[in-house]
């Protein structure tokens, strides 16, 4: 004697086929955010802060782009508190980079922040930084 017929295991079959398919649908992109900006370092200061959490939440980074107008020096997106790096370039032969997979989360309440050194006077600096507020 079974326990269930089989209508009755194809319709709990169907049901967890079902539950399943709503969690590998999950639109990643539409959990996370990106914050662009441009900073002139003719008028902003190192360190700047890039991206504050809500009260309460921590950033959890996805990837990062930096581009400079630069000829060298170092730029580096890190977090405030903990100083814990997320990327880095070292300007030279190449003035921009781009960093994914760069999943590193912040403590809570813990800003980005972006330091540089050794920039060409007046450079300009875009960051794009992708995250998740958590």
């Amino acid at each position: 004697m079974a326990l269930f017929d089989k209508k009755d295991l194809e319709k709990m079959l169907n049901s967890i086929i079902s539950l399943l398919s709503g969690v590998l649908k999950v639109d990643t992109l539409s959990t996370e955010s990106t914050i662009t900006v441009e900073i002139d370092t003719s008028a902003e200061s190192s360190p700047y802060i890039l991206l504050t959490p809500p009260a309460g939440k921590t950033i959890s980074t996805r990837g990062v782009t930096i581009n400079t107008d630069s000829s060298g020096g170092e730029i580096a997106v890190k977090f405030a508190n903990s100083g814990e790096l997320i990327y880095k370039i070292y300007i030279g032969k190449f003035r921009g980079q781009v960093g994914i997979g760069l999943n590193k989360k912040g403590d809570v309440d813990e800003p980005v922040i972006v330091e540089w050194s050794g920039l060409d006077g007046g450079a300009k600096i875009f960051i794009a930084l992708t995250y998740k507020e958590e």
